[in-house]
């Protein structure tokens, strides 16, 4: 499981995040498009140092110099970037939103993130209609990279994730929209524990 942080600043944000890691998540990824480096640089500083080496960062690739990270996510907007960091030794990650761009993966790419699997949580209105048997033969070829399902996934469609055959999954909205609404740390907790349990 993969956890993607919230595009907005969410309440007590890095204080659910140690939570989380504490629950055992294993890579999270910080996508902060409107925080520039600096901001992003404070936002990292106040995660627990022992979590950095699960850290991915979707922008200001430059940090990985100043934080012991896991590694780099190419977007959409950075993917003419890899070849700049083919020889950068971390972990990298790329958006992948249409099966034909899984066949042109470059090889220094360790997992992709094929999205919108289900209609978007976090994003109203983000949705695609897949061919079923056609995204279950393409998440089956054997491959040097190992994809992971993004977008609307809940604890009702988990098991369709997995019937699939992807890899690994990523949670934000599931994980997100109930702290947003309010729902109290303990019971955030046992959301992601569900998840991880399931």
């Amino acid at each position: 499981m993969i956890l993607i942080t919230h595009p907005k600043a969410v309440p007590n944000e890095l204080e659910l995040i140690k939570l989380l890691f504490e629950a055992g998540l294993q890579t999270l990824h910080v996508r902060k498009p409107t925080l520039n480096k600096r901001e992003l640089k404070e936002f990292i500083a106040c995660i627990d140092e022992r979590y950095h080496s699960q850290l991915m960062i979707h922008s200001e690739y430059e940090l990985l110099d100043q934080f012991q990270l896991k590694g780099i996510h190419f977007t959409e907007k950075t993917k003419h970037l890899v070849a700049d960091y083919s020889q950068v030794n971390c972990c990298k990650s790329m958006a992948v939103h249409e099966l034909a761009e899984l066949d042109t993966i470059p090889a220094t790419i360790d997992y992709v993130l094929l999205s919108p699997l289900f209609p978007s949580i976090s994003k109203e209105g983000y949705a695609k209609v897949w061919d079923v048997e056609e995204l279950k033969a393409a998440v089956a070829r054997k491959r040097s990279y190992k994809i992971a399902a993004l977008g609307g996934i809940t604890l009702e469609n988990l098991l369709t994730v997995k019937e699939l055959g992807f890899d690994d999954y990523v949670l934000l909205g599931s994980i997100w929209k109930p702290a947003l609404e309010g729902c109290d740390r303990d019971e955030l907790v046992r959301i992601f524990n569900q998840f991880a349990n399931e």
